[in-house]
């Protein structure tokens, strides 16, 4: 069934793409293709798996060209950008490939599917401590703590992680900002100055909003932190600090459980380290938020 539902997927992004195969196309157009994009073709041809995994930024750095040089190669063939030519390079490519290295249990055989779903989401958390530095870490905290104002900043499924964490901190009584809305992101993060934070979410690093955000935020002075899944990324550039939730997902896997349980494994974090240095305080301000709902819970 599982498998069923993945094959399906596949086929319908398909449909609405409506491109030939990707790898065919490319041989097609290589006669019209400068030296540069001639290299990027090589490199996509020999590797077509691999780049459906990997960040324009990734791709920028291995081959030593400009990203807008490789969204320029995906316009030639057809495609607005880099996200949706993986997206076409994905359906091209052998299916059974993505669904074995997926699925690679007996999808009839539940205990089997309890183990490896269990087994995939203690490695993400294993896997991003291990990415976490103490340092940078202890640096966010003491931000957090003395921040006039924090804007926590995410949409799509990032913004649903940006709301988990505005719930928690503001518990403890920070002021905390955030919405559905990436324009009243912005606007937001237009008031912000030194002293104030911007906490940005975004697994992929790429997110135009969440990128212009940050850019926005860090030139009004603020401090931007941010948690993403790429060290390199347009997101990073912005940032005074970068808490890495190092987990891939291919273009039919945006806003995986994976990564949002490495979101919320860093957010934990921060919140936890915040918690315990406002002692007494923090509690409070946790009494106080709960006695102002508790006649509405039985």
């Amino acid at each position: 069934m599982i498998l069923s539902l993945w094959r399906i997927r596949i086929k319908a992004v398909s449909n609405m793409q409506g491109k030939e195969n990707v790898l065919l196309t490319i041989e097609t157009l290589k006669d019209s293709f400068t030296k540069t994009e001639k290299k990027i073709a090589t490199f996509v041809v020999k590797n077509p798996q691999k780049v459906v995994y990997m960040s324009l930024t990734e791709v920028s750095d291995i081959l030593k060209v400009s990203e807008g040089s490789i969204v320029r190669f995906c316009q030639k063939l057809g495609y607005t950008g880099f996200h949706p030519f993986k997206i076409a390079l994905a359906v091209s490519e052998n299916q059974e490939s993505f669904s074995s290295s997926e699925f690679d249990f007996n999808s009839r055989d539940l205990s089997s599917l309890k183990n490896y779903v269990a087994q995939r989401h203690i490695d993400v958390i294993k896997n991003t401590s291990e990415f976490i530095s103490e340092e940078i870490l202890e640096a966010c905290v003491e931000k957090i703590l003395t921040a006039r104002t924090i804007l926590i900043s995410g949409v799509g499924a990032s913004g649903n992680t940006a709301h988990d964490a505005f719930y928690k901190f503001m518990r403890i009584g920070l002021n905390c900002k955030t919405s559905h809305d990436a324009h009243i992101q912005a606007m937001i993060a237009s008031e912000l100055r030194e002293g104030d934070v911007l906490l940005a979410i975004s697994q992929s690093g790429s997110t135009l909003e969440i990128v212009d955000i940050a850019d926005i935020a860090r030139k009004g002075g603020a401090t931007v932190i941010a948690i993403t899944g790429y060290a390199r990324s347009p997101l990073a550039r912005f940032a005074h600090h970068v808490l890495l939730t190092p987990t891939r997902e291919s273009p039919f896997e945006s806003g995986a459980l994976r990564s949002k349980i490495a979101q919320l494994y860093v957010l934990e974090l921060l919140f936890t380290a915040v918690f315990h240095r406002m002692e007494e305080k923090g509690r409070k301000f946790i009494e106080r938020t709960a006695d102002s709902v508790a006649k509405w819970i039985y």
